[in-house]
């Protein structure tokens, strides 16, 4: 788990929120959790559109950075609170798989511990280039299906979803790092980095065994 979840109050907004969970979250700040490990690849002085923000503790940590970010999410609660970062907030539920704001132009796109919420991820990813710059950056993470005890429970027959981590109960895709670059490129981009999380970020050894998530760093195409 790379987070930690606050209680916000279920919201009964679309698909995206089939399970009775909807939690506000706060930053890990472990150097090997995906947050801090992606605050560090954004330059100062940009302009960054995080999209899945909930209470906003990535742009409260990119303040420091001169960084000018909208958020959007489906959590109103959370929402509230990422207001007192974000120049703009955006209300979405976003497994229509279309991103629908106003046409700004953003250095980097985030999206966090998202895409494996969403029906049609791919969708979205494309939808967010007309929000993109043309020398801009989309970065992604994804949890990593492929992690060592995975395989182990998939060898002894246990496929058992769980309140929270990779297999948790309301993540509707799953990923190995070559299947997710393999969707980040056919929605359009080029992958130019990937990064892992966790204990593979630790060890920089087998990462597709100890990873919890890997970090996609990506322009378009």
């Amino acid at each position: 788990m790379d987070y930690e979840e606050r209680s916000c109050g279920v919201k009964k907004i679309g698909f995206n929120t089939m399970f009775e969970k909807d939690p506000c979250l706060v930053m890990n700040t472990s150097p090997h959790s995906p947050h801090s490990i992606i605050l560090d690849l954004i330059s100062p002085n940009s302009t960054l559109l995080d999209v899945g923000c909930n209470t906003g503790f990535i742009g409260k940590a990119l303040k420091k950075k001169n960084i000018i970010s909208d958020g959007i999410d489906v959590n109103k609660d959370a929402l509230k609170i990422a207001k007192k970062y974000y120049r703009s907030t955006y209300l979405q539920d976003l497994s229509s798989g279309i991103l629908n704001i106003p046409k700004n132009k953003y250095d980097y796109i985030l999206f966090i511990d998202l895409l494996e919420h969403l029906p049609r991820p791919d969708l979205l990813l494309k939808s967010a280039k007309k929000n993109l710059k043309d020398k801009g950056f989309i970065i992604v993470s994804l949890p990593n299906v492929a992690r060592l005890e995975i395989r182990m429970n998939l060898l002894f027959g246990k496929f058992d979803y769980t309140d929270s981590g990779i297999l948790s109960e309301d993540h509707l895709r799953f990923f190995t790092r070559d299947s997710a670059v393999k969707m980040i490129r056919e929605s359009g981009y080029k992958v130019l980095k990937i990064i892992p999380s966790g204990l593979g970020h630790m060890m920089r050894l087998f990462e597709t065994l100890t990873a919890f998530q890997f970090i996609f760093v990506c322009k378009s195409k």
